[in-house]
């Protein structure tokens, strides 16, 4: 059976190199931590995760926060959730969900309890309250999303601005002057969450710099109403032919409803949206799309938190995650 000092002479490191990979106690650049990971395959070295849970004063465990909201579509959220656990799995953590109705007193009592090494928030708001006991602790966090004010807590997220402008900038470009801006239902909005609101607000101002009058449609909670709202608005002959979309439920649906009016894209509708490729492939969604990037969020969330784990004392960070176009057949071009 291979030891630390088996992989640290394959590695060519040192024994404390090894363990600080192993651990994550200290920093380790990516070019030696690649080495030390391949020597543990190549002998196939294994680590006890209860000694090392020992050794360290830790728990191995990560606990992500969730908020579950009923204009939350279920498998969108279950993108990040697997993304969060892979990444985790591969640094050597398991995740353990806290769902708790009341969010702030699950993390009050994470945290007196030493349950976790720290904490991962989904579904952030402004002003978020599940961020006082963290702050008033110092413990280690990593938002997924991005308040005005993280009070000094690592977030990361997709730039949902840049997103916003690429999909507006995409229907402007085509020739169109108006379009439907389907989004979330209000109270969404009204609770601050992050992700609405800043796409909104950065659709609506690139818009206006584009002269792309945008329509907004707020789509209520649940399948059959978003159905019934996504046919009202299809069938009303004075609403734009293009569709700006910022909600999942509503994308996921929209195949339906088109096919039931009997309704093509791009010929009867143009379409463009903000949803992940895991959607796209459930609902077999062909239209125009910024990828939500839930793998590139989940990684970077838990290798920021990692690095918080290890050195508790670093500047906090935020990082946003460069949103990419995908085209598709979706948009008429009007010349």
């Amino acid at each position: 059976m291979a030891t630390i000092g088996d992989v640290a002479r394959e590695a060519g490191v040192s024994r404390s190199t090894v363990s600080s990979v192993l651990t994550g106690r200290k920093y380790v650049s990516p070019e030696t931590t690649a080495k030390v990971e391949a020597a543990v395959a190549k002998l196939q070295f294994s680590v006890n995760a209860g000694a090392r849970a020992l050794a360290t004063s830790r728990t191995m465990m990560l606990g992500v926060v969730v908020r579950f909201h009923d204009a939350e579509f279920s498998p969108a959220l279950a993108a990040y959730l697997m993304a969060l656990t892979d990444a985790a799995r591969e640094l050597g953590y398991s995740v353990v969900l806290l769902t708790e109705l009341d969010g702030t007193e699950a993390v009050r009592r994470a945290i007196s309890g030493r349950q976790v090494d720290g904490f991962i928030l989904l579904n952030v708001v402004e002003d978020d309250p599940r961020l006082e006991p963290i702050w008033q602790a110092r413990y280690p966090a990593v938002l997924v999303g991005m308040p005005r004010d993280t009070r000094g807590v690592d977030a990361v997220d997709l730039d949902f601005a840049s997103g916003a402008a690429l999909l507006v900038d995409h229907l402007a470009d085509a020739g169109h002057r108006e379009a439907l801006f389907v989004r979330w239902p209000e109270e969404l909005y009204a609770a601050g969450s992050t992700y609405a609101t800043r796409f909104a607000r950065a659709a609506e101002e690139r818009a206006d710099r584009r002269g792309l009058r945008l329509a907004p449609i707020a789509v209520p909670v649940g399948p059959e109403r978003v159905c019934a709202t996504l046919r009202q608005e299809l069938r009303n002959p004075e609403n734009p032919r293009a569709l700006l979309v910022h909600n999942d439920a509503a994308v996921a649906m929209l195949p339906f409803v088109l096919h039931e009016l009997g309704m093509g894209v791009p010929q009867d509708r143009s379409v463009v949206s903000l949803h992940s490729a895991e959607l796209a492939r459930l609902y077999v969604l062909s239209f125009t799309s910024v990828e939500s990037e839930p793998v590139a969020v989940a990684q970077t969330a838990v290798e920021m938190l990692c690095k918080r784990i290890a050195e508790p004392d670093r500047p906090a960070r935020k990082r946003l995650v460069t949103p990419r176009l995908e085209p598709r057949d979706s948009v008429e071009f009007l010349g």
